[in-house]
């Protein structure tokens, strides 16, 4: 049975060893969340959310294992501040995260994840999809899977099995262009914008099955699995310019739904990936997943 090893013995060299790099995290993140209290501790990260102490351990876990690849520039984290320069490094790749994706519902035993996007330099002031190189993303299930898309390859799916190896399981299908299933964030957006209010009530006329976890990568891992569906998180008068981030979790998961046929969409319907890398904390509004129906509801959200 091909493993991810095996996989990425086709890959380029460095962009190789960090795929490898946050595999060998994830086990170790894997092994934390059996150990480490994931009640929030009261302190908020660089973006302004409650930590819990396995956000964290899972930050200090990857940074630990990028830097050590020795291919790694920089490295820019949800729970930091500023990003880390390794002047050491041979190579100038760049590596942003969020390490434990879906902290808020994690304390409920909810499926949660990491999220990670590999650039072979630092997007700085152009479009964060450019140099964008391989997204992966890890969910902290019953299962413990990786999903990885190269060059925007069609994304493979691995699971970790009992000795703690990532074993290949099936390429992800492509994305139906409409969906039937629904994820809509910020419901509250719905109070003031009218428009977003009625593309959510036609979800709900036509039939659409609710998939809301709170856990922004599980609800995208959802889509992909299942080859379908749409994630909406729109803006609204307390975040008008989204509350999702950019670099650390649109970037990488519009990367896989692209590699997957489907579309990753912010405001007025622009694609994500062509939106300027102004911070490393930068928020967008995000419309995901199926093509035509991420396509309607953005226009909504806009038009709102």
């Amino acid at each position: 049975m091909h493993t991810l090893s095996h996989v990425l013995r086709t890959q380029e060299e460095h962009c190789a060893r960090i795929i490898s790099a946050i595999a060998d995290s994830a086990r170790y993140i894997n092994a934390a969340i059996r150990m480490r209290d994931t009640i929030k501790d009261g302190n908020d990260n660089a973006s302004g959310d409650t930590q819990s102490a396995l956000d964290i351990t899972a930050d200090t876990i990857f940074v630990n294992a990028l830097q050590a690849t020795e291919c790694v520039r920089t490295i820019a984290s949800e729970e930091r501040t500023d990003y880390i320069t390794v002047p050491t490094a041979r190579a100038d790749y760049c590596v942003a995260f969020d390490p434990y994706d879906g902290g808020s519902v994690g304390d409920a035993n909810i499926t949660f994840g990491s999220i990670i996007g590999i650039w072979d330099r630092m997007p700085t002031d152009v479009a964060v999809g450019t140099h964008l190189r391989a997204a992966v993303t890890v969910l902290y299930g019953p299962r413990v899977t990786l999903t990885v898309t190269i060059d925007g390859s069609a994304p493979q799916l691995f699971e970790l099995d009992e000795v703690g190896t990532f074993l290949f399981v099936r390429t992800l299908p492509p994305l139906a262009a409409t969906a039937q299933h629904f994820a809509p964030g910020n419901l509250r957006a719905c109070t003031k914008n009218t428009a977003y209010k009625t593309f959510v009530d036609d979800c709900i006329a036509h039939g659409y099955k609710l998939r809301y976890s709170g856990a922004l990568v599980t609800d995208i891992n959802h889509i992909l699995l299942k080859g379908d569906g749409v994630f909406t998180y729109p803006a609204d008068a307390e975040h008008p310019d989204g509350r999702l981030r950019l670099f650390y979790e649109g970037a990488p998961l519009a990367a896989l739904l692209e590699a997957s046929g489907g579309a990753a969409l912010t405001t007025n319907g622009a694609r994500l990936l062509d939106t300027p890398l102004r911070t490393i904390h930068q928020r967008a509004p995000f419309f995901f997943g199926s093509r035509d129906t991420a396509r309607a509801a953005a226009t909504a959200a806009s038009n709102g």
